[in-house]
């Protein structure tokens, strides 16, 4: 990150922590703790409550850890403050953060303390990517992440974290992008609600996809999403692989 930072920093988003119940939560808990052996600080962000049995086992993780770690405790202009301090104390009392720093990704109050106290803990060098480059995901990715961002956005709670999405093809013709992409459920009731009465939900899933992947690529975009079931599909592994690849 540049200025008013005066440094460059290299984020890391790694799958929410959890204890896993099937390949897709296996492979995303291996991800999260292999990202730990390159990582010069942590963050490990919570909500504003105290600390629960899974977290604390899930800290656990850490034990051998030697880097700074940061307590963020995210959504404060959700949650009383009264309700941030015994929060912040729980998770304190389990495990030595190098510091704890209340944040809203929303109104943005303490990212300003978070980004300066991060730079005064991440080694001294050279930038390892362009200034003006924000990501080293390629486009399919992040065509990918938006689609479902939608998805979960228009449906949800009607839908569980049960669905993903692949992209089928992705052509970048003369004057316009032409996207195919297959949103993945596991049970032909889900199919039923991604598309909605008439077909309602799926199109305006893409419209708003569109509209976004159209300002993300700055040209005109094709999208068109197919819903299909693969029951268990979250314990594939081949499939899990074809959807990673496919970004």
């Amino acid at each position: 990150m540049g200025s008013p930072y005066r440094g460059q920093i290299v984020f890391l988003d790694t799958p929410g922590v959890h204890e896993p119940h099937d390949q897709l939560g296996k492979e995303m808990l291996h991800g999260a703790r292999h990202s730990l052996d390159d990582a010069d600080v942590l963050f490990w962000m919570v909500y504003p409550r105290e600390i629960g049995d899974t977290e604390e086992r899930m800290l656990g993780w850490l034990k051998d850890f030697r880097k700074p770690v940061f307590l963020l405790v995210n959504q404060i202009d959700k949650f009383p403050r009264l309700q941030v301090l015994p929060a912040i104390d729980s998770y304190q009392k389990v495990y030595p953060f190098k510091d704890f720093i209340p944040i809203s990704a929303v109104t943005g109050e303490n990212i300003d303390v978070l980004m300066k106290k991060t730079l005064e803990c991440l080694p001294k060098g050279d930038f390892i990517y362009p200034e003006d480059q924000i990501s080293d995901q390629n486009e399919r990715f992040h065509v990918r992440e938006l689609i479902r961002e939608k998805l979960y956005h228009e449906l949800e709670d009607e839908l569980p974290y049960d669905a993903t999405v692949r992209i089928e093809s992705y052509k970048d013709e003369e004057k316009i992008t032409r996207i195919s992409a297959t949103i993945i459920v596991s049970r032909e009731s889900q199919k039923a609600i991604v598309i909605g009465k008439g077909g309602l939900k799926i199109r305006e899933i893409g419209r708003t996809a569109r509209l976004e992947i159209e300002s993300l690529i700055g040209r005109k975009v094709f999208l068109e999403l197919w819903v299909k079931v693969i029951a268990g599909w979250k314990e594939n592994a081949s499939l899990l692989g074809e959807i990673r690849e496919g970004s």
